[in-house]
């Protein structure tokens, strides 16, 4: 995955894979260690995820999963460079794992066999995967990935309101269970199912309104009449550009908790009001800190 969309995606989806691996893929492991992603291959690349492994009967292999969102014709030959690259580097050969995620057909080769050299790796299509292997789960995370599994028994309606009504049994703090719903809506993009899920999101009022909340009033306000009370154009957007940066600085807290706050240097980095406001708005809507990343690195 290289662009913002998919990094938002491969963020959502990070707090899931040890679940996949144990779930989908059925291996046994009781641990997981993340290795560095960024390879060196002729242009470098980064894979979605490398794990070493720690499994049940006491061995240890080198995990390379990755997410694909579009059908790829060149996928095995990109798996097969991966493959090279990481047996050379770690002295293991590692499993590989794809999951597609789109929305098309899967088209793409999960093998290549020439005279010289075969290579093949596992192609997992979400599609086929029962969505309740995950929807009934006690932990939000695998409740959200369920939207990307087979639902077709269910109905569109019933299916969304499935997962919204566990996210909001499993989720009580509504701030919390904002992002999440957030994150259901970023994934039913993958399966054009957005309308659907803001739709019932907004009927069963489920999804956190910063605008509702009183310190973030505070916040905006208390920049508006520190402008007023200046007097002059100057003090005016000096008071708003201060009292946006303690919304954002809010709303961030509110939403993505410890996490929210690491960017703050970026946000006070931009000098624009209008940026900022626009910034506060989206901070609303956005299902990861990445997208909000994306649009602080804009010019």
């Amino acid at each position: 995955m290289s662009k913002p969309y998919d990094k938002i995606i491969k963020e959502i989806l990070k707090d899931v894979v040890d679940t996949l691996i144990t779930e989908v893929i059925g291996l046994d492991i009781v641990k997981s260690t993340a290795i560095e992603t960024k390879l060196q291959i002729t242009n470098e690349r980064e894979a979605d995820f490398i794990l070493l492994v720690e499994m049940g009967d006491g061995s240890s292999s080198l995990l390379h999963i990755e997410f694909q969102s579009t059908n790829y014709s060149k996928m095995v030959y990109r798996e097969l460079r991966y493959w090279v690259y990481l047996t050379e580097v770690h002295g293991i050969m590692p499993m590989q794992y794809v999951f597609y995620i789109g929305n098309e057909p899967l088209t793409m080769k999960d093998s290549i066999s020439t005279k010289t050299t075969t290579h093949k790796y596992n192609l997992i299509d979400m599609r086929d995967i029962d969505c309740e292997k995950f929807l009934y789960s006690d932990i939000p995370e695998e409740v959200i990935i369920s939207i990307l599994c087979n639902y077709r028994q269910k109905g569109v309606k019933i299916f969304v309101r499935e997962i919204l009504n566990r996210l909001k049994e499993l989720v009580p703090e509504e701030t919390l269970r904002g992002k999440y719903v957030r994150q259901v809506e970023v994934l039913s993009q993958l399966r054009d199912l957005q309308d659907e899920v803001s739709k019932e999101a907004e009927a069963m009022a489920l999804v956190y309104d910063l605008e509702r909340d009183v310190r973030f009033r505070q916040g905006r306000e208390r920049g508006i009449t520190e402008g007023r009370e200046r007097g002059i154009t100057e003090g005016r957007e000096k008071g708003k550009y201060e009292g946006l940066i303690e919304a954002v600085e809010l709303g961030l807290e509110l939403k993505f908790g410890s996490a929210g706050l690491e960017i703050m240097g970026m946000v006070k980095a931009v000098d624009n009001v209008d940026k900022l406001e626009a910034l506060k708005n989206l901070i609303r809507k956005a299902g990861s800190l990445d997208e909000l990343k994306v649009f602080l690195g804009k010019e």
